[in-house]
């Protein structure tokens, strides 16, 4: 495989900038071949394809070699004269050098072709050996092949080196310059002197056979090679610079880790030697004061809980360990820049809670580090393969002369740092989580690399699924229409609200598809999703293992429908077909046992519950997403109360549960904008950023005040309903329009590199940008058939169902590029990993590697600083480099506007909407606390607890300890 392509498929996508860009680099190669090429002044037919041209065979006579010579005496023809049809012109016929003995061939002044097969054997003389040069008994070897132009051919000298550095042809030179001194590469070697190249020069053109070589060749050749190395050294110096600084902070990431591990251990062991005092002391307590002792509820209450609730091998295994000094909580007071959630003061961490997140942070930091080493090989062999590649176009000896002189004394090549880190951990993993089984916790750990592997199964599976769903699918639904014109009035209603139920329930599924057709494109565009919704890696489903699940659900979905339309079965199970597709749904999403991806399931479910809950978690990035989706699902939210409200009633009277007669289904439509509204809420809580949190606040307003007025206008049938309702949802699609494309795309920015568009873009083609931003302000808009169709107050299941198609339809090309702009943000910080939230308030913890600013919010001093790649003259391609540019679309981690200003320059002015696409960011992420509000408030770490701990966690202490702890007033959980 073509190493670019591997390079593009095992890069970290968020640091494809801070690569080297190897596809500029072939590009710099092929100019200087082509530079080559032009200065020969022979077309390429009439060169050997196998042998790059060298300097003397370009200078060399007009006459071509033959290109397959046989033997030496191939070439040899009796004849005094050449045949002129074999002078440049493309054949292939012997030239005339017969005339030629070995001896003139390597006596000449450098201008034949060379010394080899090209020089053929010459004939032989009958004189005898000792007298074929006049000299009996001399058996000297041939002269020098190349004089100047003081000495003549006939005598011997001695070659100093400086002679001998003379000796050289255009490959030799192209490699053989000083690149480890400060200055440029040049053509021509410098431990000769200027008068001796002058010489050479001035020889080859009296000779009259380099008169065809213009001097303007050679200085093009010249600027090209300097180019090629000024690009060499800027990759180099970019990646050495971006090496250390995430060496630097993995550094010190590692030290808090290790604090933060040993402040567990104490604090567990602390807790354990509290625990047996006091069981002590119960028992004197006991034996002093008899059974009137008012503790008697505690004399028994804790000696029973430790036999329930023993200490574990981890707890066990710390007291072995030699204790640390116990860390002041005075450290703790600077907590500025810490992510907070504000909480009691009073807020204990737990022993398993603060394992749990040690334990994913070390997870979290291991991978960063695996990341940051493939990082530094890959550079390594991208420079290696590029010098290789520039070697072997210019022929040039010695080879690879730059690796070994520059690359190779680099420090991301020689630094053992990263590998002492890397076992740092591994041993701190094993220590304090798998009671010091090594290999235990190497396996571990690196399970959270996983390796993509063949998903050809998926796939059938997936067609198989897809294919027989859809035919049961379709056959259910001409069945379905056809009961629409039964004879039996009462089959006829039943059949069109059964029909509801099902459009529901496909409207999900829909949604469902397109996500993970969204996933594929992801993929295929290399948008790291998994890191932006925090996949576990080890049990992340790939795209095709995702679509099964949808897969399944259109094929069950389909046989359902089909059997419930074709009369399938007895009579009474005609209407309880619904229940039957609804409850089989629910067991295999919610089903228990570590079977049908069974985390995956797990992050789904729990994802609900923290939906459910909005403005009691914090709000991640999942949170928001999931909201968003079902914002566009309110046909299913309705159906919900027309599913219990049809059975609860046994089908009698099924009009008392439409949207005419029922508030509760107004309601649902509404609930979805609600969730959102109190996310909004808390992350102005969490924040106390007005914008762009408050100001969401008002566009899930506008929606929750569009559908109340929708579904009073049905219940009332009122003209002013009716205004009410066209009034607040043009304000709702106007609203929504303008956040979609300056917020949630981050597009139409002015002076961008793509007109209308942003800087960075992470889908290759850059069509599907413009579709969607003329298709998504239309389907914004879809509402509007509810206000053409006023005479039918019910809204048939068909306008309705229509409207929530668009509307879902649209949502799914919302999410495409809502996770693409997330991902750009993320390339324009160079964020790859995350920083997990640490328990205790040892220290403030670090600044995220996203502190480092884009190039384009970066000052001027710091744009200096940090040095930036030439762009290839020859040609440029924006597909692996460009298309991650150096300009960003979002500036700086989220938190207040005040705290962007000190890391942005005075001088570059930020326009409205600018700020308005850098505010996505601030959806879901933490705050860092302002500097001003250090010393006021003492919050916990917003962190709660999540479902996503291990499955490895067989050895924690659950329920120990539990009122036995000190308190702190600085430690939150």
């Amino acid at each position: 495989m073509k190493f670019a392509k591997e390079l593009e498929r095992e890069a970290v996508p968020e640091w494809r900038i801070k690569y080297l860009n190897y596809k500029a680099g072939k590009k710099y190669v092929k100019a200087v071949a082509s530079a080559i090429q032009r200065t020969s002044g022979s077309t390429p037919r009439l060169l050997n394809p196998r042998r790059t041209p060298t300097f003397f065979s370009i200078a060399g006579p007009q006459t071509e070699p033959s290109p397959k010579p046989s033997s030496r005496f191939d070439n040899f023809q009796p004849s005094d004269e050449a045949p002129r049809s074999s002078r440049w012109h493309g054949q292939s016929g012997p030239v005339n050098i017969a005339t030629q003995t070995e001896d003139e061939a390597l006596n000449s002044n450098g201008n034949s072709l060379g010394y080899g097969s090209f020089v053929p054997t010459p004939p032989p003389d009958p004189r005898p050996l000792s007298r074929r040069d006049g000299n009996d008994d001399d058996f000297e070897l041939p002269a020098p092949a190349i004089y100047t132009t003081s000495s003549s051919p006939g005598t011997k000298q001695s070659l100093s080196p400086g002679r001998k550095a003379a000796r050289f042809n255009f490959h030799r030179s192209n490699s053989s310059g000083p690149l480890s001194s400060g200055t440029l590469p040049t053509l021509i070697p410098k431990d000769v002197s200027d008068d001796r190249l002058r010489r050479i020069f001035s020889s080859a053109r009296e000779s009259a056979r380099i008169t065809g070589l213009p001097r303007q060749s050679l200085d093009l050749v010249r600027e090209r090679e300097q180019q090629f190395y000024a690009f060499l050294d800027s990759e180099l110096d970019k990646v050495e610079t971006f090496y250390k600084k995430n060496e630097d902070r993995a550094g010190q990431r590692l030290a808090m880790l290790r604090e933060q591990l040993h402040e567990m251990r104490n604090r567990r062991i602390q807790e354990i030697a509290n625990e047996r005092a006091n069981n002590s002391l119960s028992r004197s307590s006991n034996q002093n004061f008899g059974e009137g002792n008012p503790d008697k509820s505690s004399s028994w209450i804790h000696p029973l809980k430790n036999k329930i609730f023993p200490p574990g091998p981890n707890s066990k295994s710390f007291q072995d360990m030699p204790r640390t000094p116990h860390l002041a909580a005075g450290s703790r007071a600077n907590n500025d820049r810490m992510d907070y959630v504000r909480r009691p003061e009073n807020h204990e961490v737990t022993y398993r809670t603060a394992k749990r997140k040690l334990k994913l942070a070390m997870q979290e930091f291991y991978r960063s580090l695996e990341l940051l080493k493939s990082y530094a090989m890959l550079n390594r062999t991208a420079f290696r393969k590029l010098n290789k590649k520039y070697d072997k176009a210019v022929n040039a000896r010695p080879p690879m002369r730059y690796m070994n002189e520059k690359v190779k004394n680099a420090w991301f090549v020689n630094s053992d740092v990263l590998e002492a880190h890397i076992k740092s951990v591994e041993d701190l993993y094993a220590r304090y989580f798998e009671r010091g089984n090594q290999k235990l916790a190497v396996g571990k750990l690196r399970k959270l690399h996983k390796k993509p592997k063949d998903e050809s199964g998926s796939s059938f599976l997936n067609g198989f699924l897809i294919g027989t769903g859809i035919v049961f699918s379709i056959q259910g639904l001409v069945y379905g229409t056809q009961l629409l014109n039964d004879n039996n009035p009462t089959v006829r209603l039943q059949t069109s609200y059964l029909l509801q139920l099902y459009g529901g329930y496909f409207l999900m599924l829909m949604l469902f598809s397109l996500f993970c057709i969204n996933c594929s494109i992801w993929l295929q565009n290399r948008v790291n999703y998994p890191f932006i919704f925090e996949f576990d890696q080890r049990s992340q489903l790939d795209w095709r293992q995702l679509s099964e699940f949808p897969s399944a659900f259109l094929l069950l979905f389909g046989v359902i429908m089909w059997a419930n339309f074709s009369r399938y079965g007895d009579d009474t199970m005609f209407l309880y077909y619904p229940v039957l597709l609804v409850g089989l749904t629910v067991v295999v999403i919610l089903f228990p046992a570590p079977v049908l991806a069974y985390k995956s399931r797990r992050w789904l479910a729990y994802s609900h519950w923290r939906l459910l809950l909005s403005g009691f978690y914090p709000v991640e990035f999942r949170d928001f997403f999931l909201g968003d989706m079902y914002c566009s699902l309110t046909y299913s939210m309705a159906n919900i109360e027309l599913f219990f409200c049809l059975y609860a009633h046994h089908w009698n009277n099924p009009g008392q549960c439409n949207s005419t007669s029922s508030r509760l289904l107004g309601f649902l439509t509404t609930l979805p904008a609600i969730w959102r509204f109190l996310q909004c809420i808390r992350r102005y809580k969490d924040t106390r950023n007005i914008f762009p949190h408050l100001v969401n606040c008002g566009k899930y307003a506008a929606t929750i005040l569009s559908y109340l007025c929708l579904s009073l206008y049905r219940i009332h049938q009122s003209r002013t309903n009716l205004a009410l309702f066209v009034t607040f949802s043009t304000i709702n699609g106007v609203y929504t329009c303008i956040w979609d494309l300056f917020m949630d795309f981050s597009i139409l920015q002015p002076q961008s590199r793509h007109t209308a568009l942003r800087d960075i873009l992470a889908l290759k083609h850059r069509w599907i940008y413009y579709v969607i931003m003329i298709v998504d302000p239309v389907l914004r808009f879809s509402w509007i058939f509810y206000a053409i169709f006023t005479h039918d107050l019910q809204h048939s299941t068909i306008v309705s169902f229509m409207v929530s198609f668009m509307e879902v339809f649209r949502r799914g090309i919302w999410s495409l590029l809502r996770v693409e702009n997330e991902h750009c943000a993320n390339v324009a910080q160079y964020k790859a990993s995350r920083d997990v939230p640490l328990p205790y308030h040892i220290e403030p913890l670090l600044e995220r590697a996203s502190i480092e600013s884009s190039p384009i919010l970066a000052s001027e001093e710091e744009r200096q600083a940090e040095p930036q790649p030439p762009r290839p003259q020859p040609a440029e391609h924006p597909s692996f480099y460009d298309s991650a540019s150096s300009t960003a679309v979002a500036g700086l981690p989220s938190g207040s506007l005040r705290r962007r200003t000190d890391l942005s320059s005075p001088h570059i002015t930020r326009s409205f909407s600018k700020i308005l696409a850098e505010a996505h960011k601030q959806d879901f992420e933490k705050k860092r606390k302002p500097v001003e509000e250090a010393g006021e408030e003492a919050g916990g770490i917003g962190q709660s607890d999540d479902f996503d701990d291990d499955d490895d966690d067989e050895d924690d202490d659950a329920g120990s300890l539990s009122d036995m702890r000190p308190r702190n007033s600085g430690d939150a959980a």
